[in-house]
């Protein structure tokens, strides 16, 4: 047999199987399901008025039509555009109509003879329609089987003969509609192998082929086996009719059941909400019915009663069904957000990987999770929902999770938001710890530089001083600035006048150490406080040109201007040593560092070669509330 193939929203071979409703005619289909229950329900309920003595016979019959109307027709008003559950719905309304037909004679003969005759024919009519339309269903789903129109055509035509000539009287004794219902039973498990050959290479649908089928199968053929079967061969049967109907709730309830495991229709956990209200609405009118009909109620206490009951009794049972039916292990938002930073902070990387499978494990519980190497920018469905792709994150490879909750459910929409999110949870959090890593390497390189610039000048200048008084003073502002670098700590804002008057006192000292002479010039105009980092950047820039010129100038002069003009603070080093060739001279340390402060205010830092000697020029913003401004 070839396989078959999926069928759209208009019966059309090829689609997805999503069928795209509008709100309005969904809504429609389900107050129109709704209304026709509840005045079903009424109906019976007025009829068990009328007649308090009905036997349990009558509400086991009319007990499996509702049933299995309500659940069919919940289908169907659910999706109802499409061929599957259209059919699912005729099959309810045929057990209605077989079993409402069978219900009138449970307490004894009907009167008058016609109405008896119109039951006879509601019966067999119903019982040859169920058994059509489940043929019928099966060979279009969940995939279209070869030739199906064909094969159903011929079987309406024979059914529908032999319905009419079986009950017309025209054929023998033994062709009733028992037999029928036996043959029809051996077509529909006919179609529903089938349906397992033709999705033999397609997973969710044989799936949903296998759970559907062994609905069918138990449900109709537990009737079929009990009951229809041994009036066809002449023996009595195991179990009256009335009872064996029981047997077709298997059907309805296996689909509802199916819904959640398998996605039947194409239906999620969206689904069970909508029939628990439906069912709540349906409770309340019957049994306010039920009160004001069988009780003499009044009508305002019946309301009352019956609204206590809901409430009471229906509400936390049908909150009971809904974490059986639409619940499912995971995590909170708090235990992912908590679970994704831990992941994003990793201090091994290799680990990642191994810790993101563990995580989407948690969520999603597959029996298979392994890195993919063909996804998207976005998570992305497979296979009908067996397979989900979550693409590449954070230098983590792309994943795929297959058959999700131990091959118990399959992925649906809300299951690619809850990836996207995490998706985007863990983008952020590598952002944060990206910004973390960059502000730990920052912070390391500003200590190293200060203890470059400043711990190292100062130590040099210790080192040379010829006063152990003095020395010892100079080691002890050390360790005082040592832990300054460290805290990233400031003595309050001190003014310009105040660090240069600081700063000049540290570099004569060390300046006439070596034997130095020192020029200092100071004329700026402003006595306001100098921006903590300027005064940084100044006292470094001061100290690491000193140092350069103790160690390598060879000079016996030097000169600082230090001049403060709205806002903006020059500072011009020049020395007479030998000087160098600004061509080929190599930055250090120290010159990086030097050029990286002055950068870092959004200013410039110049050297250059003097006859003899050389300069250093280093200009930037220093103003009042301007920090760093360039």
């Amino acid at each position: 047999m070839k396989a078959g193939v999926r069928a759209d929203d208009h019966g059309r071979p090829g689609g997805t199987g999503f069928v795209r409703t509008t709100p309005g005619t969904r809504l429609a289909a389900i107050i129109l399901f709704g209304l026709g229950a509840t005045a079903l329900t009424m109906a019976v309920a007025q009829r068990a008025s009328m007649d308090p003595g009905l036997p349990l016979i009558f509400w086991c019959e009319i007990g499996v039509g509702l049933g299995a109307l309500t659940i069919s027709g919940w289908v169907w008003a659910l999706r109802p555009r499409e061929m599957a559950t259209r059919l699912f719905a005729l099959s309810g309304l045929a057990t209605l109509a077989f079993t409402f037909a069978a219900a009138t004679f449970a307490g004894g003969a009907v009167e008058p003879r016609s109405l008896a005759i119109a039951m006879i024919w509601l019966n067999a009519i119903g019982a040859s329609g169920f058994g059509l339309t489940m043929i019928w269903l099966f060979l279009v789903y969940p995939v279209r089987l070869p030739h199906w129109p064909w094969i159903t055509a011929a079987c309406a035509v024979s059914v529908t003969a032999f319905t009419v000539l079986s009950r017309g009287g025209y054929l023998p004794a033994w062709a009733t509609i028992h037999l029928l219902t036996v043959i029809e039973m051996a077509a529909i498990a006919l179609a529903i192998i089938g349906q397992l050959l033709a999705t033999r290479r397609a997973p969710r649908d044989r799936a949903i082929a296998v759970w559907f089928g062994l609905s069918v199968l138990f449900g109709a053929g537990g009737f079929i086996t009990l009951n229809a079967l041994p009036q066809v061969l002449g023996m009595p049967v195991v179990i009256k009719a009335g009872y064996a109907f029981m047997f077709f709730l298997l059907i309805y309830i296996g689909v509802a059941a199916g819904l959640r495991q398998y996605r039947l229709f194409e239906l999620g956990e969206w689904a069970f909400r909508i029939l628990f209200y439906v069912v709540g609405s349906l409770a309340l009118v019957a049994l306010d019915v039920a009160l004001v009909g069988l009780l003499s109620v009044g009508p305002g206490m019946a309301l009352g009663l019956s609204l206590l009951a809901v409430g009471f009794l229906y509400l936390p049972l049908r909150d009971a069904l809904a974490r059986r039916f639409t619940s499912r292990p995971g995590l909170s938002e708090q235990e992912i957000f908590r679970e994704v930073v831990a992941l994003a902070f990793q201090p091994v990387q290799q680990d990642r990987p191994g810790q993101w499978q563990q995580l989407l494990t948690r969520l999603f519980d597959p029996l298979e999770i392994r890195t993919a190497s063909d996804a998207g920018d976005q998570p992305e469905i497979r296979e009908d929902g067996l397979e989900l792709v979550v693409p590449s994150v954070s230098g983590i490879p792309a994943t795929s999770l297959r058959y999700p909750w131990a091959g118990r459910s399959l992925f649906g929409a809300a299951h690619v938001r809850t990836a996207q999110h995490l998706l985007q949870l863990m983008a952020h959090a590598d952002a944060s710890r990206d910004a973390y890593d960059r502000g730990v390497a920052e912070e390391r390189g500003r200590i190293a530089r200060d203890m470059h610039d400043n711990i190292g000048a100062q130590l040099l200048g210790a080192l040379h001083s010829r006063d152990d008084e003095r020395k010892n003073s100079m080691i002890r502002e050390t360790l005082t600035d040592l832990r300054d670098i460290i805290n990233n700590a400031s003595h309050g804002t001190p003014t310009l006048d105040e660090t240069l008057a600081d700063l000049r006192v540290e570099t004569a000292e060390r300046l006439d150490s070596v034997d130095i002479a020192l020029d200092w010039s100071n004329s700026s105009d402003e006595a306001a406080p100098l921006p903590a980092a300027a005064a940084h950047a100044l006292r470094s820039v001061v100290r690491e040109a000193v140092s350069n010129a103790i160690r390598h100038s060879g000079a016996s002069h030097i000169r600082i201007r230090i001049e403060r003009l709205a806002g903006r603070l020059t500072l011009v080093i020049e020395d007479d040593g030998h000087g160098f060739d600004a061509a080929a001279v190599v930055a250090g340390n120290g010159l990086a560092n030097m050029r990286g402060r002055i950068s870092g205010l959004g200013g410039e830092l110049s050297f250059s070669s003097l006859e003899p000697g050389s300069r250093l020029v280093a200009a930037f913003r220093a103003g009042d509330n301007q920090g760093l401004e360039a």
